[in-house]
């Protein structure tokens, strides 16, 4: 589950960039055409085969061009329920993951960031508090 994980995060952190969504929907589908139904939680394996359904993952040089044309064949409405049911796999392959401490270096960027915004330091709430703050999230 660990590889399904990481091809997770890589789907939302291209979904979180920038610009316009079927671009990063593309760059998420390439993460995703990467994990085996196997590797998943049973509650979400419906939510991945709706996702890459009828994407031929056998042949890594037509994948790309078949996630492509996917994507621009998708209405307003079906981009918009890929959006949804990635976060849904996401959020659920999540619960399976380890709390892990944040990193000194996150903690570093926590206090810059609550010192920008005019908020209290670290310092006194302590280690647990780093992990709520956007800087801290894994994506």
């Amino acid at each position: 589950m660990t590889d399904a994980w990481h091809e997770a995060q890589q789907a939302i952190r291209a979904l979180r960039k920038n610009g316009e969504i079927r671009p990063g929907l593309i760059e998420a589908y390439r993460a995703l055409v990467k994990i085996r139904g196997k590797d998943l939680p049973g509650e979400v394996r419906h939510e991945h085969e709706w996702l890459v359904h009828g994407i031929d993952t056998r042949s890594p040089e037509r994948v790309c061009g078949e996630i492509r044309d996917k994507i621009a064949a998708m209405t307003p409405g079906q981009l918009s329920e890929a959006v949804r049911r990635i976060v849904s796999l996401h959020d659920a392959l999540q619960a399976y993951q380890p709390v892990v401490a944040p990193t000194r270096q996150k903690q570093a960027a926590c206090r810059a960031m609550r010192r920008k915004e005019g908020k209290a330091g670290l310092e006194d709430q302590g280690p647990a508090a780093c992990t709520d703050c956007t800087q801290c999230r894994l994506f």
